[in-house]
């Protein structure tokens, strides 16, 4: 080998030392719970286990884009939720009668990947068992490598395993006509090692705990809330006839990535005239028209947790008679679904009390002739939980405090509908997220314009 090869590769080993030894602990810390949090939901959940059971929760997968490249990761939500950690193959588990490693009992443990210093040279700084030990508090963190050994022994002597969701149910083979199941082979595997033991998936439990929010939930849910508002904002203000819906899709999620998000919490929906009667709409590429209405739903992620807003405004600043007649009904329902989002009514309640404005008002309005026909205006429910998810897991039981709802009613009337043609192509939805607590529900977005006076006023206003 010359000289200069070998300098390079010296230099090579060097970086890739230099950079193993270190670890971006300021990136990572940043404005994120702090281990005690993630060791009481822990905790939490150990204590809901019975004897002889387990729980299992995996990392998200990495998703390949095309060829070398893979999609920008992003963890799982219970992952995220139960001890933090942001690599991608690192698995907790967690023993209601703990499990033996080393001589010790350890009631959880986070097997991790260990740092790969040539890799690090090309992606970055990983965090390994020994980072996850300092900042994710969990009672041991050790290589993934000894994952396998340890659960072929620990499932001989558990009644009940629970996984919780799992990242990629099935994998689809087109050559060979067929899909392979992902909870198949984890109870193939549970068949050879105990064939007493059952699989649960997802862990419920999980679930429950996750619809009421924490104090440390709640800050960081408030921000990305806030981000969101600051981002419908500066795209309702910058709104010109003739714009590209991406480019209104620009300045949102520019106004998200400029207050500090780390990224969307889903695709941004922003649908303009007849793309707005389109419920999941995220193509985004139609020129506007002066008479437009947009429908924007788009909400900023920060530390993995989302918001959930939906705008509709005229693209002129200005709502036509029949826009503002249909944008009035929205939003007296949603007023009424707001209301009824009360500590202790059904999950269903918002959305029974918003539908029957959208029945009174449409049959008013001569659109439909029959209450049930309301149905194919208003076509989806008016809520869901919101959280590290877009559309987060709960019980569906009775509204609990500290749990965050969204309430998001709407009327679409694509072309062709069987109504007067004087309402095709107008649709509106009109979404914010609630709070439940013991006196009354909380708009956590009540600070950004809603009404149409408000749309209008702040579309129209100096610059």
């Amino acid at each position: 080998m010359t000289h200069w090869l070998c300098a390079i590769a010296l230099s090579i080993v060097m970086a890739a030392s230099a950079i193993a030894q270190t670890f971006p602990y300021e990136v990572f810390d940043n404005d994120r719970p702090a281990p005690s949090v993630y060791k009481a939901r822990r905790e939490q959940l150990l204590s809901s286990m019975a004897p002889r059971t387990a729980s299992i929760v995996l990392s998200a997968d990495v998703r390949n884009r095309q060829n070398d490249v893979d999609y920008e990761y992003r963890q799982s939500s219970d992952m995220l939720y139960m001890c933090g950690s942001p690599t991608p193959g690192s698995t907790l588990l967690l023993v209601k009668d703990g499990v033996t490693i080393g001589g010790r009992v350890f009631k959880e443990v986070l097997f991790m990947p260990d740092r790969n210093q040539e890799q690090e040279v090309w992606q970055g700084v990983a965090m390994g068992p020994a980072e996850a030990m300092v900042h994710l508090g969990v009672d041991t963190a050790i290589s993934v490598k000894q994952m396998r050994s340890i659960l072929d022994s620990l499932v001989k002597s558990v009644d009940t395993l629970y996984v919780s969701t799992l990242p990629t149910r099935a994998l689809g083979v087109p050559i060979v006509g067929k899909n392979l199941y992902t909870e198949s082979e984890i109870k193939r595997w549970l068949k050879e090692s105990n064939p007493q033991c059952i699989l649960k998936t997802p862990i419920r439990a999980i679930g429950a705990m996750r619809e009421v929010k924490d104090t440390c939930e709640m800050r960081l849910m408030r921000k990305a809330i806030e981000i969101s508002m600051l981002g419908h904002r500066e795209t309702m203000k910058g709104a010109r006839p003739g714009m590209k819906e991406y480019e209104l899709e620009a300045l949102m999620e520019y106004a998200f990535r400029r207050q500090g998000a780390q990224d969307v919490g889903y695709p941004s929906i922003v649908g303009s005239n007849y793309n707005a009667c389109i419920l999941h709409y995220t193509t985004n590429r139609r020129g506007t028209g002066k008479n437009d209405l947009v429908l924007a739903d788009c909400g900023a992620e920060y530390h993995g947790y989302t918001a959930d807003i939906t705008r509709t405004f005229p693209m002129t600043g200005r709502f036509t008679k029949d826009q503002r007649t249909i944008y009035e009904v929205v939003l007296e329902a949603q007023d009424s679904g707001i209301a009824a989002s009360t500590m202790g009514s059904p999950f269903r309640a918002p959305h029974a009390a918003a539908m029957r404005v959208v029945q009174r008002r449409l049959l008013e309005l001569g659109i439909i002739s029959k209450a049930e026909e309301a149905r194919q205006y208003f076509m989806h429910g008016t809520s869901h939980y919101l959280g590290l998810d877009v559309h987060d897991p709960g019980t569906g039981g009775p509204l609990r405090e500290n749990s965050i709802i969204t309430v998001e009613p709407g009327v679409y009337i694509p072309a062709g509908s069987p109504c007067d043609k004087r309402w095709w192509n107008i649709g509106v939805r009109i979404e914010d997220d609630i709070l439940i607590t013991p006196t009354g529900p909380v708009n956590l977005s009540a600070a950004l314009a809603r009404t149409a006076d408000d749309v209008e006023r702040l579309m129209t206003a100096p610059r």
